[in-house]
């Protein structure tokens, strides 16, 4: 039995034109876009992901921490972490308390924490695993680990002192309309697949439950319209690079009417 829980971790306030950027316009004017805008959606749930399968228990993404209201937490440097998106996370809603909630220690009963990608909300639960193995896209790594990360929505000068991630590279067998996966499982019921556009490297959880398909996507994409309309966000390094919706979408479509991403109106 297989069984995947959403576990909100806090609320995210974001830009409209974050959410969806505008046609025609470079990577660089959508992030421009998102400082002139005055529209704001949300809050919106910060989305962990619980993963219960025969083999353990796994985790997606980490979510954000309640640090990030202190001052100095945030660099000063980069008004997107302090003007042009909202987070609020309390210390009991970081993600080692909900697990603790749900009756699971995450010092031993999480057997792999899956990082869809490096941003600061959802690596900002990383300081409750420090002895569980942790899974990163490695194109990801090797983008947003130094100081470019720090430009790129990434905090990677606030990571434990103790990450050495487990690098992965999705070259195993095509899955559907993806050219390559990764098998997190031995019976390869939950597995990775690339989905780059809204970070470097970015990787998308796949989950083979009994009569259901999962599609963890991990702000691969912000609303479901979005992704059938193959509309890209706003922070995204390659607009023209629509291949991730346009796949996420017939997977989702493959999967039949059980298969969803993630949640249509979460972080």
């Amino acid at each position: 039995m297989i069984k995947v829980t959403p576990i909100p971790t806090g609320t995210a306030e974001l830009k409209f034109a974050q959410q969806c950027g505008a046609d025609g316009r470079s990577s660089l004017q959508r992030k421009l876009d998102i400082f002139l805008d005055r529209r704001w959606v949300g809050p919106w749930p910060i989305l962990c992901w619980l993963i219960e399968h025969p083999e353990g228990r796994f985790i997606v993404d980490t979510g954000d921490t309640s640090r990030n209201s202190v001052p100095g937490y945030l660099p000063r440097w980069n008004p997107f972490f302090t003007k042009e998106v909202h987070i609020k996370v309390a210390p009991y809603e970081e993600i080692g308390a909900r697990l603790h909630d749900m009756q699971i220690d995450p010092r031993r009963d999480i057997n792999a924490v899956i990082l869809t990608h490096l941003h600061h909300d959802h690596t900002g639960g990383l300081d409750h695993f420090p002895h569980t193995p942790i899974i990163v896209p490695r194109a990801c790594w090797d983008a947003y680990s130094g100081f470019r990360g720090m430009l790129m929505g990434c905090l990677p000068q606030r990571w434990p002192i103790w990450l050495e991630p487990q690098l992965i590279d999705m070259n195993g067998p095509v899955e559907g309309p993806f050219a390559g996966s990764y098998p997190i499982t031995q019976d390869k019921r939950i597995f990775l697949v690339p989905t780059p556009a809204h970070a470097i490297g970015h990787a998308s959880v796949v989950v083979r439950a009994e009569g259901v398909t999962y599609f963890l996507a991990g702000d691969a994409t912000y609303t479901l319209d979005n992704l059938r309309q193959e509309k890209v966000d706003g922070v995204t390094y390659d607009p023209g690079r629509v291949s991730c919706h346009s796949k996420g979408d017939q997977a989702v479509r493959a999967a039949g009417a059980n298969g969803y991403p993630a949640d249509p109106r979460s972080k």
